[in-house]
C-alpha cells in the first residue's frame, strides 16, 4: 500500500496530510526533532537530581518563576505525576502544560509538555562516575502543525551544535548557590 491522504470535507486541513498504514489504523507522517547532548559534573547525582524539578528550577534557571505555574504536586517538588505550565516558551511555540512522566531519584528523570502545535519530551539520565556525574539530556521535539513543522526545520539547522545552556545554569549554582545572571 502506497501513501494516502487523510481529508475530505470533515477535515480539509489534512487533504495533502501523508499518512502510512500499520495495522488497521492510519498514522500521520509528522516532523521530529530529537537532540541528545552529554555532560560530566564534578558533582554527585544526588546534588544534580534534585534540580531537575520544576519548583527547584526557580532558584537557578533565570525567569523561570515568572513563567512557570504549578497545577498539581502533592510533595511540592518533583515527583511522578506533577503538572505545570509553562507560559511564552520560545523552543515551544508559547505555553505548554507538563507532566513528569517518569521519576527514579538520582537516576532519571522526564517530562512531557503538549500544546496545540507540538509535544515535547525532555529526560535526564543521570550515571554516578568516581569523581561525580554524567548526564545525559535527551530532548525530542514532535510536530502537531504545519507551523512546528516549520519550526522545527529551522530548528534542525542548529541542532547538537552547542550543549543546552542548561549544563553551564547547573553547574554554576553547584559552584556558587546562585543563579548565573541573564
Amino acid at each position: 500500500m502506497g501513501l494516502e491522504t487523510l481529508g475530505g470535507e470533515d477535515y480539509p486541513e489534512m487533504d495533502s496530510l501523508p499518512l502510512r498504514k500499520k495495522g488497521d489504523s492510519l498514522m500521520a507522517k509528522k516532523k521530529r526533532l530529537v537532540e541528545v547532548h552529554q555532560e560530566r559534573f564534578p558533582f554527585s547525582c544526588a546534588q544534580i537530581f534534585p534540580l531537575l524539578c520544576p519548583v527547584k528550577e526557580d532558584d537557578w534557571l533565570p525567569g523561570w518563576r515568572e513563567q512557570r505555574e504549578m497545577i498539581y504536586t502533592e510533595s511540592g517538588h518533583a515527583e511522578l505525576g506533577c503538572v505545570f505550565i509553562t507560559r511564552q516558551q520560545p523552543h515551544l511555540m508559547g505555553t505548554a502544560t507538563w507532566v513528569n512522566n517518569v521519576y527514579d531519584p538520582n537516576e532519571k528523570i522526564q517530562y512531557s509538555a503538549i500544546n496545540e502545535h507540538m509535544v515535547y519530551q525532555i529526560q535526564g539520565n543521570l550515571k554516578p562516575l568516581p569523581a561525580g556525574c554524567e548526564v545525559t539530556l535527551t530532548r525530542t521535539w514532535t510536530a502537531l502543525t504545519p507551523q512546528a513543522e516549520e519550526f522545527l526545520g529551522r530548528m534542525a539547522d542548529d541542532a547538537g551544535k552547542a550543549p543546552p545552556k542548561l549544563f553551564e545554569l547547573i553547574a554554576h549554582f553547584l559552584r556558587t548557590g546562585k543563579m548565573l545572571s541573564p
